[in-house]
Formats: C-alpha cells, sequence, structure tokens
C-alpha cells in the first residue's frame, strides 16, 4: 500500500523504482529484450518473434491485432507472428507487443476512472498523431504512434499503483484544482517527472523524451504529438465544442492543410481509435474515446486462440513456409517459421533447434519455445562422442529420426536427454542439407498424462523436412554467389 506520505517521501525518483521493481517489471523486461534484439533487421525480427512466442497469451492478441482494420487494412489475413513481421515490418510488431503489456499492466485496478480516462486520451492521440506524422511526409509514423500512446504513461501508472496516494489526489482533482496544481500541493512533485524517468529508465525512445521535455517548444514532429494530445482532450467537450474547434484550426495550419479537407480523415480517426482500444482489450476507454455522433460504437469480434493441435494453422504455415522456400528464404526466417509451426501448429509445449558446431563434435541448443524452453536449450549441450545406441549420437550419426512416446520402450538410451531436461513423449529429427547433418529439431510434450499422436508426431517430421529443405535452398544459393 502506497499511502501518501509513502509517495512524498518516497518522490518521483522513488515511486519510478517502485513501478520498476514492484509493479510492472514484466514490461521493463520485455522493452530491455526488445531493444536488444534491434539492429540487424533480418536477425531482429527472429528474435523478436522469439520474445513474442514465449507468451502464448501475447502471441493470440499481437495476431489478433495484425488482423485488426486498424493495423492491416486491407485485411491480410495473418496467422503467425512470422508472417506479422513480414507484413507489418519488426517496428509496427514491436510498438503492438509494448502496447499490450502496458495495458494488461494499467487494468489492475487503482483509480480506474482516471486511469481509463488517461488510456481513451492516449488511444485517440495516438491514431490522430500518426495521421498527422502521415500527412506531414513523416517516414517513421510508428514511432509517432507509441510516442503519443506512451507520453503519459507515469500518470497511467500513478493511477493504477499510487494506492492511498492516487485517491487523495484524485480528491484534490474532483474539487476543480488544475492538475499541476494539485499534483505539486499533494505529492511535491509532477507526475510527468514519472513519465519522463520511466521513459528514460527504459530507453523508450528520443521523441518520446523530446515531447515530454519540450512539447510545444519541439519540432514539428513533436508538434504532432502535442497537437493530438490537445486534440484528444478538447474533443472530450465535443467535437462542436469552441475549444475543439481551435485545436481543429491548429491542426490544419500545422500540416499546412485546409480544415475542411482534414477534418472527415480526423473524425474517422476517432472511430478508429475506439476500435483499436477494443481490440487492444481496453473496452471501457473505447467507450470514453468521442466519436462523432454517426460513427456509432466500436465492435470488435472477439477471436480465441486455440489451444493444442491446430490443423488449419498449420496449414497455414506450411503455406507460408513453401512460399518463403519459393523466394529468397534467409535462415532465420526458415527457423522461426518451423519453431512457430511445430510450437503453436501442431501444439507442441516444447519446440528447440540445435546446430551441430563448425568442427562437428558437438550438438548446441541455439533457439527454442514453449514454457522451459530457455533452459532446455542453455542444458541441450552434446558432445558426439560415437556411443552407440545412444539418442544424440543415433540422430546425428546416422541421420535417423526418433519419435518416443515413454522412456521404457524408447528404442535409444536417453540419459543424457534426460539430464538436460528433455522428457518423452518427444520428436527428434536431424536437419539435413545436401545428405549431410547441420542440427536437429527436437519438440516435446512436458504436460502431465499428455499424449503424441502418430499424426502430430508426422506433422513435426514435415516441418523438419520443409526446414532441410529451405536450408538446402539458402546453401545452394550461397553457393552460386
Amino acid at each position: 500500500m502506497t499511502t501518501l506520505q509513502d509517495a512524498r517521501r518516497l518522490g518521483a525518483q522513488g515511486f519510478i523504482a517502485r513501478i520498476r521493481e514492484r509493479d510492472m517489471p514484466a514490461f521493463g523486461q520485455t522493452v530491455n529484450a526488445i531493444r536488444e534484439v534491434a539492429g540487424d533487421e533480418r536477425a531482429s525480427a527472429h528474435a523478436l518473434a522469439g520474445i513474442i512466442l514465449h507468451d502464448a497469451a501475447l502471441t493470440a492478441k499481437v495476431l489478433k491485432l495484425a488482423n485488426s482494420a486498424y493495423f492491416n487494412p486491407a485485411r491480410a489475413h495473418i496467422s503467425t507472428v512470422s508472417r506479422a513481421l513480414v507484413v507489418l515490418g519488426f517496428d509496427a510488431v514491436a510498438n503492438i507487443a509494448l502496447s499490450l503489456l502496458l495495458i494488461d499492466a494499467m487494468l489492475k485496478g487503482g483509480v480506474r476512472q482516471r486511469v481509463v480516462a488517461e488510456m481513451a486520451r492516449a488511444f485517440h492521440a495516438a491514431v490522430q498523431a500518426r495521421t498527422f506524422a502521415s500527412l506531414a511526409g513523416d517516414p517513421n509514423t510508428e514511432e509517432v504512434f507509441i510516442t503519443a500512446l506512451l507520453a503519459r504513461m507515469g500518470e497511467m501508472a500513478f493511477w493504477c499503483f499510487g494506492d492511498e496516494a492516487a485517491s487523495s489526489l484524485d480528491g484534490a482533482m474532483i474539487t476543480g484544482v488544475p492538475a499541476e496544481v494539485a499534483e505539486q500541493n499533494v505529492l511535491g512533485y509532477r507526475l510527468r517527472q514519472i513519465t519522463l524517468g520511466l521513459v528514460k529508465e527504459w530507453r523508450l525512445g528520443g521523441l518520446l523524451i523530446s515531447v515530454i521535455e519540450q512539447g510545444e517548444r519541439g519540432g514539428p514532429r513533436e508538434k504532432n504529438v502535442v497537437l493530438a494530445q490537445s486534440l484528444a482532450r478538447a474533443a472530450e467537450a465535443g467535437w462542436d465544442a469552441p475549444q475543439t474547434r481551435q485545436v481543429l484550426e491548429q491542426v490544419a495550419k500545422h500540416l499546412d492543410r485546409p480544415l475542411d479537407e482534414i477534418l472527415p480523415l480526423i473524425t474517422d480517426n476517432a472511430i478508429a481509435a475506439a476500435q483499436a482500444a477494443v481490440s487492444y482489450g481496453a473496452h471501457e476507454a473505447a467507450q470514453l474515446i468521442p466519436v462523432p455522433r454517426s460513427g456509432g460504437s466500436a465492435q470488435v469480434a472477439e477471436e480465441e486462440e486455440p489451444g493444442g493441435p491446430n490443423p488449419m494453422l498449420q496449414l497455414k504455415i506450411l503455406r507460408d513456409l513453401s512460399m518463403l522456400i519459393a523466394g529468397k528464404p534467409n535462415l532465420n526466417d526458415v527457423l522461426t517459421l518451423a519453431l512457430e509451426g511445430i510450437y503453436r501448429g501442431i501444439g507442441m509445449d516444447r519446440a528447440l533447434f540445435a546446430l551441430l558446431t563448425p568442427d562437428r563434435q558437438h550438438l548446441v541448443g541455439k533457439a527454442g519455445l514453449g514454457q522451459g524452453a530457455d533452459a532446455l536449450v542453455r542444458a541441450f549441450q552434446f558432445a558426439l562422442d560415437g556411443s552407440p545406441g545412444e539418442l544424440i549420437n543415433t540422430v546425428i550419426g546416422r541421420q535417423q529420426s526418433f519419435v518416443v512416446c515413454n522412456s521404457f520402450d524408447a528404442p535409444v538410451r536417453l540419459e543424457r536427454l534426460t539430464r538436460a531436461g528433455g522428457v518423452p513423449p518427444f520428436v527428434m529429427a536431424p536437419i539435413v542439407v545436401h545428405g549431410r547433418v547441420i542440427g536437429a529439431f527436437y519438440a516435446d510434450r512436458t504436460q502431465a498424462e499428455a499424449a503424441l499422436s502418430d499424426e502430430d508426431a508426422n506433422g513435426v517430421l514435415h516441418f523438419v523436412q520443409q526446414a532441410s529443405l529451405g536450408f538446402e535452398h539458402v546453401a545452394s544459393r550461397a553457393g552460386r554467389s
């Protein structure tokens, strides 16, 4: 419980530390993970897919948003995270993931009406700012979108996690005292200091810092965000209100376009913002976004991510894999899509990819998906010592695949796999490129009494076969270049 005395004693920096360590650790960890993988475009896409796929709930929500009208107006169906990265791009998918984590964290309670109101303004401002940036010819509208969405995250976090201190501030503001005055009087600091501190702590971007620090004094990109925030707040008084008209005229002047030309876009954006909020799961916030009277209410159909084997998804991923192989595939793209097919399509609990070392003396885990897959990847390191009748040596040395349903009647010895954390039922198969083994896929079911049907096992082996074809294609192209 954060009392008012705690909030004053901690100060802005102390409250920031509490949010980082106690209230939003998962968000900070994911931000750090995404920031670490940013760099090389292809490698980053593969790593980002892995980060998202480690969380089944996040995967389902990302794919739902990737198929929404706002992010995918062409409505090209996207069934995998890998495909979402191709269609929408790295930045858009990364921003979707971060936004989802932020919204999930903020919908836990607190002074709920304040949290929801801030969230509604954030969605509205983000959609408007993205359009302003697009009209201004900004090449990175996604950065503008996420900047507007996160520009008041400190305020949202305080109302969500501030406990008694948040209730005290709420009471002061209800009397009509301006927010900036109430914050200083009650807390001794401004909530925007919490936003700025969190943004710097998580290194969320230069534009976001500039918007918070400079506001209207910033350049054209900052102005897009600031005007969008002003419009989101003014429109709450009505689209015909004098203050709304004043902001609309400022937007038209900033974009150097007639107001009559941009007004339909802006009012459509309010509807799109409400629909986006629903897609993100922020239904209460969607209801607070001021939609023009002719716009109706935002409705988005809910789609649940099916658990277990998904034959339709298997076919879609296999089709995507075939299309990828037919083009100019990258090893990381082939690997990511094959792992996703085994993990999500077949419904295996864990899926892992391992490569031989250059001297071909060791098999080493490289990437995995599923609960506990990271630990398995780290432990998946085996010397190829030629020991007969042992799983790892036989898979690599004899290019043989194994489907093992229990340890009692396994055709090979499993001690090394078991010590590394592998358990039946599992499938392990070599990756063979032009007759030469380069590594292996391993997938298992770890849940109690989990069964592995012949159909599922064959599905895993088919994905391994397709991945091998993809690797052959990459190797052949590299040999010709």
